[in-house]
């Protein structure tokens, strides 16, 4: 199955000092990231993901939001 190649290269990639163990992700990790990473609103990350619902958006999108500090100038930055 998908699961198990995926652990055997996982495992590789740890036997092989690619990653420490503490670096192990599966396969939903990168589905997470790559939501997470998707450049543009919500409502387009939605479409992209080919999710149906908020919730599931909530699961896998773990963009932090971002808010103007006071003084913040857009040109600025």
């Amino acid at each position: 199955s998908l699961d198990s190649a995926w652990q055997r290269f996982i495992r590789l990639a740890i036997a092989e000092r690619v990653i420490r163990p503490e670096q192990r992700f599966g396969l939903h990790d990168l589905k997470r990231r790559g939501i997470t990473d998707t450049a543009g609103t919500r409502h387009d990350k939605l479409e992209a993901s080919g999710h149906r619902s908020a919730a599931m958006m909530d699961v896998y999108d773990l963009s932090v939001p971002l808010v103007p500090w006071p003084g913040y100038r857009a040109e600025a930055v």
